[in-house]
């Protein structure tokens, strides 16, 4: 049969990298397919143009997002031919999941596999990109498992030595936040679900209703989900403080929305964070018990860290999430303009899932406040003293959307027009820090990750007085939030910039830059004007 290569499955930096070798015939991998809907195109236009209502039925979704059936069952077949176990499609036919050894991948995709120890678990990469029958290849978006190097990193950062924290050293409180962003006073997230995804990440039921008692915050349960058998190991793991940071926050700035957290592998031997996401998202777009209508993302890495091929099949996830009416965000990251944390090649990336173009990106801010809590001064989060800076910049695997048409964001370091990132912003900056309760300790911590499940409760609270107005939910948001940029629904944000150690990084501004998007939320304005 005929063959041809599939590209996009390839991250140069990995090949390049020490210790790889041969990895053993007899390991087993699993993975899966990911196919483009049939209508992919139509389906991103009217998203954008706000033409689809709220998808109410799973069934319908898969219908919706359905790729060529005669496809799929082919390639099921051609699988098994080829000593594949293959399992019934998921998703309407969009996902089909695939295990098989080493060897057996090598002669279905003819590409080969190296792997090597990395932070305690063993990796593997592809050595090529796979091919596929030739009838497949324009239906195929990704295929995912060839690799499990990809991995996931929260967003969050400590005070530096020399900070002072807001509130006499405590952070910022709820209450703080509440009040500088005007978040409106009659809403409170009351039917609204917000989805947290964690990877390899936990929670302790007693450090969340400490902080939500100390704060007057009602005391309530919080929904788990394990998509891939992870569980929650109860906080006791340092990296736990992202999942903590999370949970409290969004409960606290939407007290009366239910919480749910969606758990999965950051990385492991068997999977890597890239098939991890996308399992995510389908599990939250397809639960039916929890609903959820808002999700916040603290997570992700650079986008060059991820094959091109994985990234197209997140942002058809995350449509299906949109298409069901669900506002998805994402934090940009803390690394400034640079975009990575530790090594790398000093030139601008952006961070993903936080440029996907269906996910509304979250960039961070340094705020100060009066006696009040009304805003004093509010800067884009700066690299003052090497302790991060509010991630942004222009995609170089993602065309820019049109609703970013108008809001001059400058061309990637290509040359080319790509998707800018943030959209919006929120203070993030961790030497005036969040107030969090963590493993029983009052601590502070800041970061884009703290920005975003903060948006997400504002979010929340939006959509409650929608609901009441008899209006659908913000959903897809993006386009609706650029259409009232430079409004007083946002408010601008002209000083600071993104520069990192040797990467000269992206300056606020009037208008949107790609520091802090449109500039941080007058939340009682948007609501107005959000109609």
């Amino acid at each position: 049969m005929q063959t041809t290569v599939l590209g996009g499955h390839l991250v140069p930096e990995w090949q390049g990298e020490d210790g790889w070798k041969a990895a053993p015939s007899g390991r087993v991998v699993h993975g899966r397919v990911a196919f483009w809907p049939q209508d992919h195109p139509a389906l991103a236009r009217a998203l954008a143009a706000g033409e689809l209502a709220p998808v109410e039925q799973v069934s319908d979704l898969n219908r919706l997002f359905a790729p060529d059936p005669t496809v799929v069952v082919r390639m099921a077949a051609y699988l098994e031919d080829l000593g594949l176990s293959v399992d019934p499609p998921r998703s309407g036919g969009l996902y089909l999941d695939f295990s098989g050894t080493v060897g057996q991948l090598t002669g279905a995709f003819r590409c080969t596999f190296a792997e090597r120890p990395l932070d305690g678990r063993m990796v593997r990469i592809n050595r090529e990109d796979p091919e596929v029958p030739l009838w497949a290849a324009p239906h195929v978006a990704a295929i995912f498992g060839l690799e499990t190097r990809s991995t996931a990193h929260p967003m969050h950062r400590y005070p530096s030595r020399n900070a002072t924290p807001a509130n006499g050293g405590q952070g910022f409180f709820p209450r703080d936040l509440t009040t500088a962003y005007a978040f409106p006073t009659g809403a409170t997230g009351a039917g609204e679900t917000i989805a947290l995804l964690e990877f390899s990440n936990g929670f302790a039921v007693a450090d969340l209703e400490q902080f939500w008692s100390q704060h007057g915050v009602p005391v309530r349960s919080v929904g788990f989900v394990s998509v891939d058998g992870t569980p929650n190991d109860g906080g006791i793991h340092a990296v736990d403080m992202e999942c903590t940071l999370d949970v409290e926050w969004a409960g606290a700035m939407a007290p009366s929305a239910q919480l749910v957290v969606y758990e999965a592998t950051a990385g492991t031997s068997d999977a890597g964070f890239a098939l991890s996401m996308v399992k995510t998202l389908d599990a939250v777009a397809t639960d039916v018990q929890h609903r959820p209508t808002v999700v916040s993302i603290s997570y992700g890495a650079a986008e060059d860290r991820f094959a091109p091929s994985a990234l197209n099949a997140w942002n058809v996830a995350a449509m299906r999430l949109a298409a069901r009416g669900i506002t998805v965000l994402a934090a940009s990251g803390d690394a400034g303009a640079y975009g990575i944390r530790g090594a790398g090649r000093l030139v601008p990336h952006v961070d993903v899932p936080a440029a996907v173009p269906h996910i509304l990106a979250v960039g961070g801010t340094t705020l100060t406040l009066t006696p009040t809590d009304q805003r004093l001064t509010e800067t884009g989060w700066t690299d003052t003293n090497n302790n991060g800076a509010s991630g942004g910049g222009v995609s170089q695997v993602f065309p820019r959307p049109a609703w970013q048409d108008t809001a001059r964001v400058p061309a990637n370091p290509a040359g080319h027009a790509g998707r800018g990132v943030p959209d919006l912003a929120l203070v993030a900056d961790p030497d005036t820090g969040y107030s969090v309760v963590f493993q029983g300790q009052p601590t502070v911590v800041g970061g884009t990750s703290a920005a975003s499940p903060v948006w997400a409760a504002l979010i929340a609270r939006l959509n409650q007085q929608r609901v009441q107005q008899t209006q659908p939910r913000l959903g897809f948001a993006n386009p609706a939030l650029y259409a009232l940029g430079g409004t007083a629904g946002f408010h601008p944000i002209l000083v600071g910039n993104n520069s990192m150690p040797g990467v000269v990084g992206y300056q606020c501004g009037p208008g949107w830059n790609a520091v802090t998007g449109w500039g941080s939320p007058d939340g009682t304005a948007l609501a107005s004007r959000l109609g």
